[in-house]
């Protein structure tokens, strides 16, 4: 009977929470902070355009991510910002010319890690777990949006890494 690695796990965990987080306008657990928006969310338009809405933007995606499992590790991975060693709070980047128009962003809560007492070992560092995903932006050229994909780098969570050490010669 073969496993899977202790790799395979991970990914899989972290793609159904960033998978969670994407569908869901807010993430379990509090939200450290908003980040300020780049604009008020509306399309401005010329004076000329008779449509001042655009119908053909998504305001909502229905995503069913049931997996099937009934293994108690996908219940689960909400708490794991909690329980890492690195632990980890969201903040929502909101950006409605894109979709989703809320991301959650993990920020590591501290620089060194967890030690057995729950006291920061600063010889170890946190370090934030990226991830490249794409979005759908919204751009207004004239009287009609335009669509495309965009690449956005977020940060699902931290982990407990050694600190990089530079040896002088």
């Amino acid at each position: 009977m073969a496993f899977p690695s202790y790799a395979a796990v991970f990914r899989s965990l972290l793609l159904v929470l960033l998978l969670a987080l994407a569908i869901r306008s807010s993430p379990h657990g509090r939200v450290a902070r908003r980040w300020p928006r780049k604009d008020d969310g509306s399309v401005k338009l010329s004076k000329d355009c008779l449509n001042q809405k655009d119908p053909n933007f998504p305001t909502m995606v229905k995503v069913d991510i049931r997996i099937g499992s009934s293994d108690p590790a996908t219940r689960m991975v909400h708490d794991v910002r909690n329980r890492s060693l690195a632990p980890w709070d969201y903040r929502l980047d909101e950006d409605l010319n894109r979709f989703p128009p809320v991301i959650a962003d993990a920020e590591c809560r501290l620089l060194g890690c967890l030690n057995t007492l729950g006291q920061e070992d600063r010889s170890l560092n946190s370090v934030p777990i990226t991830q490249e995903i794409l979005v759908l932006r919204r751009e207004q050229q004239g009287c009609q949006p335009t669509y495309h994909l965009e690449k956005k780098l977020i940060t699902v969570g931290c982990t407990c890494a050694a600190p990089v050490i530079q040896h002088q010669s």
